[in-house]
């Protein structure tokens, strides 16, 4: 519980914008680990024995323990596309993928 309100206070403390930079950050990581998970390059016990500090590098963007629903695989790969960088294209490409195998029409 320390723990929880030590990052409370930590955010409480933060300027407006570097709330925003905050909450970018978190959700880069959270859609950057939620990639790695799903193309199996790691898994989310390895992300919380890895993580540390405030806990944002086991952050995903879905509950691994149900698996990722259709909205929440769009949501990555729109986020990727934003970012509008050959890198993530790539990504997409991928997450598309899973998304047709896993979500067929």
């Amino acid at each position: 519980m320390e723990e929880r309100e030590e990052s409370e206070d930590y955010i409480e403390g933060l300027s407006d914008a570097d709330r925003i930079a905050l909450e970018r950050r978190l959700l880069k990581t959270a859609y950057d680990n939620s990639f790695e998970v799903l193309m199996e390059n790691t898994t989310f016990e390895e992300l919380l024995e890895d993580g540390g500090g405030l806990g944002f590098s086991t952050l995903l963007a879905y509950d691994p323990t149900r698996g990722i629903r259709k909205e929440e695989l769009k949501s990555i790969i729109d986020y990727y596309v934003s970012l509008d960088e050959p890198e993530y294209y790539l990504r997409c490409a991928r997450l598309q993928k899973i998304m047709e195998e896993k979500y067929p029409e």
